[in-house]
């Protein structure tokens, strides 16, 4: 089941933040279960959302997908990669024309992981 539609946001939402577009959330991502004793340390200072149906907003499709190097670089998170993109014989994301399109342009919904402090609801 989908949850609500969500704004996402180049930082937390306030006044310098830049909106990047928005997405449907699937669910909130558990950290790397051998991670053990800090997977609790994650989810407070690290929190991650699965996001679907990336809409980017006008002018946003070159900016820099920021949870790439944020999450999926991580211990925590990396285990992801596979599912949201390994799986699918395709590159790592690096920008957010990459979440919603192919190389050639074509329209694809993407399961991918957001920062939970960088949303806002819609």
């Amino acid at each position: 089941m989908t949850g609500p539609r969500v704004v996402l946001w180049d930082r937390p939402p306030g006044r310098d933040a830049q909106k990047l577009g928005s997405a449907g959330v699937l669910k909130l991502a558990p950290p790397c279960s051998s991670l053990k004793g800090l997977s609790a340390l994650v989810e407070e200072h690290m929190p991650a959302l699965v996001i679907h149906d990336v809409e980017v907003s006008e002018g946003c499709l070159n900016k820099d997908y920021q949870a790439l190097e944020l999450l999926y670089y991580t211990d925590a998170y990396e285990y992801l990669l596979w599912p949201h993109f390994n799986s699918k014989g395709m590159y790592h994301p690096r920008t957010m024309r990459f979440l919603c399109m192919d190389a050639k342009g074509a329209h694809r919904r993407l399961s991918a992981l957001w920062n939970a402090r960088f949303l806002s609801a819609m």
